[in-house]
């Protein structure tokens, strides 16, 4: 919110990620809810939105999203250990162009980001910024935010995790 000037974040919690096996994936309420137990800023909103329209992909939930919000400006925020898989998205061309993207320095190995599609792309914008403020959002623009603390936390981890301390189911 800092880098880019945002009133508010949107985290939505897919109904199931295209790329990943669903095998072992807690309902959506758990995980909302897993979720709101990480999150102290109430600027920070927690969503099934993707469940409630009847989308798991991004091509698909943003159209959506932004017809319902006209006045809104969106960002789509991620962390960058997405960007190195991005170019695994369905139609990710076509994202690229419908909203500008942002992504959060992760610990991922050295070099990483620099092999993206988004840097094969000569007709994106980078941005990366070192403070807070609020940069003109325009689709084409990709920013990115190092300056923070990379934080190792991410869905597979969490879902490992509490696998790892879950309790032995009852036998009946």
């Amino acid at each position: 919110m800092k880098y880019l000037g945002l009133d508010a974040v949107w985290w939505l919690v897919t109904p199931g990620n295209p790329l990943k096996s669903k095998v072992g994936l807690p309902n959506v309420i758990d995980r909302m809810n897993s979720c709101r137990q990480l999150v102290q800023n109430p600027r920070i909103i927690i969503s099934d939105l993707e469940s409630n329209l009847g989308t798991t992909r991004t091509v698909e939930t943003l159209p959506l999203i932004q017809k319902n919000f006209p006045s809104t400006e969106f960002v789509w925020l991620a962390g960058t250990e997405i960007a190195h898989e991005f170019h695994k998205w369905y139609r990710w061309q076509d994202l690229i162009r419908m909203i500008p993207f942002a992504f959060v320095g992760r610990p991922t190995q050295y070099g990483v980001v620099r092999n993206t599609v988004f840097h094969n792309d000569s007709s994106l914008s980078h941005h990366v910024l070192h403070h807070g403020g609020r940069p003109i959002l325009d689709k084409g623009h990709i920013y990115w935010i190092f300056s923070e603390p990379l934080n190792p936390q991410s869905s597979t981890l969490l879902r490992a995790q509490k696998t790892r301390f879950a309790p032995e189911p009852s036998k009946v």
